[in-house]
């Protein structure tokens, strides 16, 4: 039930999300609610989401699972051809002045933070999605 309904509902589109704390918190708190309700574990039994995991057999968190999906998505992108229309908006700039204030964080900058968490650079990266093999090792064994 988890893998065929509930992880495909949270991770939809998560290609495309910037995953900021809050978020990740969110999806953490949904994962464990169904979880807890799935193993029949109530939140006042005070049993651990490690133990909840163990108990049902999850071996990766839901933000990890998210966080494989945005590199996934980030080699394809990556190794796209230059002309087609996704490439040309990840590749753009948008011109003129911004807004006050803070920034909001972009894909990319969400796609390096995978990346630095995971011990890779941004550049080291960019070279080695065009070897599929080894791309997929990179973001699927964590």
């Amino acid at each position: 039930m988890y893998e065929s309904i509930v992880l495909p509902t949270l991770l939809y589109g998560c290609e495309a999300w910037v995953m900021n704390v809050a978020a990740r918190r969110r999806l953490e708190a949904v994962e464990m609610s169904c979880l807890r309700a799935m193993c029949g574990v109530n939140i006042m039994q005070r049993i651990r989401s490690l133990e909840v995991r163990r108990r049902c057999g999850i071996t990766k968190t839901v933000v990890q699972r998210a966080e494989e999906g945005l590199l996934r998505w980030f080699g394809h992108v990556e190794r796209m051809e230059r002309n087609r229309m996704t490439s040309r908006v990840y590749q753009s700039v948008v011109e003129g002045r911004r807004g006050r204030g803070r920034p909001r964080k972009g894909w990319r900058e969400g796609v390096k933070e995978v990346l630095c968490a995971r011990g890779l650079d941004f550049q080291q990266a960019c070279v080695s999605v065009f070897d599929r093999s080894e791309w997929r090792q990179m973001v699927f064994n964590t």
